[in-house]
């Protein structure tokens, strides 16, 4: 299990440093993949979709940024319901199961 800390944009794994572009919400290891979730808020009006939920190898080399929903400009995810299975609630209602080794959803749930 890798050893994580993290303040504002700044992720230590293993004592080695990673500069992110927004303020990390949450950091945390699933299976030997650390798991960042970055403020849903960060990107708000922005021209694109905002990717917030980041999976990194345990020497800090981003694997893959997690698949939203929807191709709205709008979405993003806004809170990790679950770490085992991961699962994310979005913006556009809802309820995300994702793959941890892709960040590829797996299952999805219209909730609203």
């Amino acid at each position: 299990m890798s050893q994580i800390s993290y303040s504002g944009t700044i992720l230590k794994v293993n004592g080695n440093p990673v500069m992110l572009p927004h303020e990390i919400l949450e950091a945390f290891d699933v299976q030997g993949v650390i798991i960042v979730f970055l403020d849903p808020d960060a990107e708000l009006g922005s021209g694109g979709q905002y990717r917030n939920l980041i999976g990194y190898s345990s020497n800090g080399t981003k694997l893959w940024e997690a698949e939203l929903p929807t191709t709205k400009k709008s979405d993003v995810y806004w809170k990790i319901a679950k770490r085992v299975p991961l699962t994310v609630y979005s913006f556009s209602s809802y309820e995300c199961e994702l793959d941890i080794s892709t960040g590829k959803i797996l299952r999805k749930d219209f909730y609203k």
